[in-house]
């Protein structure tokens, strides 16, 4: 897929109107909810807005447990899932290829450390190189695991299932995916497992687990659960599950530089999430939550925009427990500090070198092709605003990495010619439908799209 982006001149005088988008369901969400859910009894249904909405991340998770014996019927509006019991996983015939997901494969490193059989993981390319030692060792060195990686410390996983037992682990830096695969490895260990992360991370493992009942305690930096914990919850259940505030972050970026009003309904709002609404306050935009709702332990919302509450950009600063809060929000405020006033400041986020692609080199190099000033750091950027001047034309190296072809796409609303995103298919991984919704955002004379296929499912399954 090729898109092309026009330049955004008095984008905000020629359509009033508030536009109204839509966000695929949140993935992170919708990866515990289908590994969760087929430890249960329960038959789920999940709505979506469609299928060519679901990211391809969330597919590898849904192949993944079909290898594990789950049933899993993929519909136009909906999912439904039947979960097989807390031990009703059954060894899968093949290895299960988790294909770019780090989530996907992270998560069932914890979840099959504790199971009766073996199993292997593998990934494609990218996610072959991005790291699984760390978890490995610390899942083996503290609840007795047996997992091993490739000699280069990622893909292929070999995970030896066997009994585990319950320890209290220390996670050396803040994270999601690591505080879950220790959380559902310490489902299956014998007595109380807890873990500690040195700064916040998102706690969506932590509030879906004590919404299906499991004995699970937080506060403190601090989660424990009891191995063996029954979940209660009905025989039939339907979780509809909120649009994807990390999507919404870049549509949000994009409204803001265009000088849009923008709507965004049932949007997850859980507050491990919110840091990027956060920055936005204190950069000088000023945005409205309405129609809150909490249901399974999760807030979600109406996010409202509005062209007049959008002030001059202030420059922003984050470092050190931030990070964890914003990871997947990083490239769009990027984007945002190139149009902002003076210099922002990204640093210990060293993580970010270890994503989908080297995103603090990446965000680097194509800020630079963009006339932006930017200096790079071991754990981060900075940046100088230049919200006066339209940026250079310059070729777009986004490495497949979704959010940065996203980033950069976005970016390219401010250049002084047209601009092509190669290989744009690559948003699939995280938001399949994005371009179709910046175009309804921005136009369609602002945002061109040639499509080799149709837009239709092509995940093979």
């Amino acid at each position: 897929m090729r898109v092309t982006i026009h330049p955004a001149v008095n984008a905000a005088s020629d359509d009033a109107r508030e536009i109204t988008l839509e966000l695929p369901p949140d993935k992170s969400i919708l990866h515990r909810l289908l590994i969760i859910g087929s430890l249960t009894q329960t038959q789920f249904t999940i709505p979506i807005p469609s299928l060519s909405a679901i990211s391809h991340d969330v597919f590898a998770t849904v192949l993944a447990l079909e290898s594990l014996g789950v049933p899993i019927e993929l519909f136009p509006d909906h999912i439904d899932l039947q979960g097989v019991g807390f031990r009703g996983l059954r060894a899968p015939s093949h290895k299960i290829n988790c294909a770019n997901s780090g989530t996907t494969a992270r998560l069932l490193m914890g979840l099959l450390a504790g199971q009766s059989f073996n199993a292997t993981l593998t990934g494609d390319r990218s996610l072959s190189a991005r790291p699984m030692l760390r978890l490995s060792e610390l899942l083996n060195q503290t609840l007795g695991a047996n997992i091993s990686t490739s000699p280069a410390g990622g893909l292929p996983v070999e995970i030896c299932g066997r009994q585990l037992h319950a320890a209290n682990v220390e996670l050396p830096v803040a994270s999601a995916q690591m505080k879950s695969a220790v959380l559902f490895a310490g489902l299956h260990a014998e007595g109380l497992t807890s873990v500690t992360s040195p700064h916040p991370s998102r706690d969506h493992t932590e509030r879906m687990l004590g919404a299906f009942g499991c004995e699970i305690t937080e506060g403190s930096g601090t989660a424990a659960i009891v191995g063996g914990s029954n979940f209660k919850l009905p025989d039939e259940v339907e979780y509809n599950v909120p649009g994807d505030l990390s999507s919404a972050a870049f549509l949000i970026v994009a409204a803001i530089i265009l000088g849009k009003d923008l709507k965004l309904e049932h949007v997850l709002l859980n507050n491990s999430r919110t840091r990027f609404l956060e920055i936005l306050t204190l950069m000088g935009v000023e945005l409205a939550m309405s129609e809150i709702v909490e249901k399974w332990g999760e807030e979600s919302g109406t996010i409202q925009l509005r062209a007049k509450d959008i002030g001059e950009l202030q420059p922003f600063h984050i470092a050190s427990e931030d990070v964890a809060l914003l990871i997947d929000e990083i490239p769009a405020l990027a984007v945002l500090a190139a149009c902002s006033k003076g210099t922002s400041t990204i640093r210990d986020a060293e993580e970010l070198r270890n994503k989908e692609s080297d995103r603090i080199h990446r965000l680097h190099l194509q800020l630079k092709k963009f006339s932006v000033e930017s200096e790079e750091y071991a754990d981060g950027l900075s940046i100088v605003g230049n919200n006066d001047t339209p940026m250079l034309r310059a070729s777009v190296d986004h490495a497949d990495d979704h959010r940065l072809a996203i980033a950069f796409a976005i970016l390219a609303l401010k250049a002084s010619e047209p601009i092509v995103i190669d290989d744009a298919e690559c948003c699939k991984i995280s938001f399949p439908n994005f371009f179709d919704e910046l175009q309804k955002l921005a136009g369609a004379e602002r945002v061109t799209i040639e499509r080799d296929t149709p837009n239709e499912l092509d995940f093979e399954r």
